[in-house]
């Protein structure tokens, strides 16, 4: 059973959640946060009841009988004497048998040893100044239970070629911008129950610009007149950001835009007769899918892909959601070779990551052709991207080629035995300032006559149209 990646579970997951309109997109998006320190009066609560810290700390004073507890508290003696009796089942309280209570009743309360302490500990619990770490959304001007580890630089973000939702606001956070009670509701959300925040002092602002990886879902009508965006923090649709978003201009205001789905390159007739089709391939991938989302069934890693058994042959659509998943299983299992040829490059996928997966093939034996190209002068590609795939192919003569072409509309992937033609850009599908989406559909043949044939095709393209 495959394993889907992120993209493809939120696809599966939110599909559906805007009535009438189609997911097209899931897009990597930046969240705009400051990182502070706030430095507040705090006070932990303590991790013993009320009453039995007054016993506790009144029997220390020599107000030590049933009778004088209650009456100075001012409740029944039946609570004094229940709560007596946990303090002695906690080795807190014994009976002092040398002396009387006051009223010449049974013999006096005394602390143990343990019960010292823990009156000590009780009477020594006063609010300090502690410094609280922060992550303020400047999306919802407020503070909120992000992780700042995961944070990035906006820098990384832009080089990511991230989409930056707007902030609420421009300058610093100041003080008056997090109450205490904002500070306490924040420490409960993240579990920290014990200690409530009396009042914020003062806030230290990192001036570094930072933001959180977050996903926007980009959704469309058939005619692609209508967009919706959705965003989605830490794996869940948020309706808070994404009324604020409306509030900042939605998709127009981000540059987003949708067109129609583009024609796919159609296969001969007698692979097209038998192609599955996308409505029923994008029906099994749910099913597969929710068991992977499902908590009892958390996918295992199978066998490594020298282990694994060649799959029987199969024709079929591929969606836009799938195509990352297959790149991925070419860079991480392909066995003999690997041909991709996409019109643009992008650094958003020459990752470091990437790199080192076709490193890792090419070590491994794999014969790995790349080449792209669309016209003389193209923006669309990144300079930096070419160079980091020169470096490469620099160190690996004699398993890389790496080609720029006069002019191509070919976007294909072929490892193994297995061949995609398809209307995705395999290299630049992430990162494209011009922020236009499209349901991108490509077919999927599995067959290792087919495969050698269209192989040996692409090559001699490359070959041909060299620039």
């Amino acid at each position: 059973m495959p394993t889907f990646n992120p993209d493809s579970l939120l696809a599966i997951r939110f599909h559906n959640a805007r009535p009438g309109l189609e997911l097209v997109a899931v897009v990597d998006a930046a969240l705009p946060v400051a990182l502070v320190t706030a430095e507040v009066l705090a006070q932990d609560r303590k991790n013993i009841p009320l009453l039995d810290e007054f016993v506790l700390r009144l029997v220390d004073h020599r107000v030590n009988s049933v009778a004088s507890i209650a009456g100075m508290l001012g409740v029944p003696s039946r609570m004094i004497d229940q709560t007596a009796a946990g303090l002695f089942r906690s080795d807190d309280l014994r009976w002092n048998t040398a002396a009387r209570a006051a009223d010449s009743g049974p013999p006096a309360f005394q602390l143990t040893s343990k019960g010292e302490v823990t009156a000590k500990d009780a009477a020594a619990v006063v609010p300090v100044r502690v410094n609280q770490p922060l992550v303020y959304d400047l999306m919802l001007a407020r503070v909120a239970p992000y992780d700042r580890r995961i944070t990035i630089t906006r820098g990384h973000a832009e080089g990511q070629g991230m989409i930056m939702l707007p902030s609420a606001r421009s300058g610093p956070v100041e003080d008056s911008d997090i109450s205490a009670a904002d500070v306490t509701a924040l420490l409960k959300e993240s579990g920290t129950t014990d200690r409530e925040v009396l009042q914020v002092k003062s806030i230290m602002q990192n001036k570094a610009r930072r933001v959180l990886p977050v996903k926007v879902l980009v959704y469309a009508d058939e005619e692609r007149t209508e967009i919706q965006l959705g965003v989605v923090v830490d794996g869940e649709l948020s309706n808070t950001h994404d009324l604020a978003l409306i509030g900042h201009g939605g998709a127009q205001a981000l540059g987003i835009t949708v067109e129609p789905k583009p024609e796919r390159p159609v296969l001969d007739p007698a692979l097209e007769d038998v192609r599955v089709p996308i409505a029923d391939v994008t029906a099994h991938r749910a099913e597969q899918a929710a068991f992977q989302m499902a908590d009892h069934a958390t996918p295992t890693p199978g066998p490594p892909a020298e282990a694994q058994q060649p799959q029987a042959d199969e024709i079929r659509a591929i969606g836009v959601f799938e195509h990352p998943e297959i790149l991925d299983t070419a860079l991480t299992q392909a066995r003999k070779r690997i041909l991709i040829i996409s019109p643009w490059i992008k650094n958003a996928i020459i990752t470091t990551t990437f790199l080192s997966q076709l490193e890792n093939r090419l070590n491994r034996g794999v014969k790995i052709d790349i080449a792209y190209g669309y016209e003389d002068n193209d923006a669309k590609t990144d300079p930096a991207a070419v160079r980091k795939l020169e470096n490469l192919a620099a160190r690996h003569r004699e398993k890389l080629t790496f080609t720029r072409l006069k002019s191509s509309h070919a976007k294909v992937l072929v490892y193994d035995d297995v061949w995609v033609t398809t209307s995705f850009n395999w290299l630049s599908f992430k990162g494209d300032p011009d922020r236009t989406y499209r349901m991108e559909e490509g077919s999927l043949v599995r067959n290792r006559g087919i495969t050698n044939t269209q192989y040996t095709r692409y090559l001699a393209l490359i070959q041909d149209h060299r620039r």
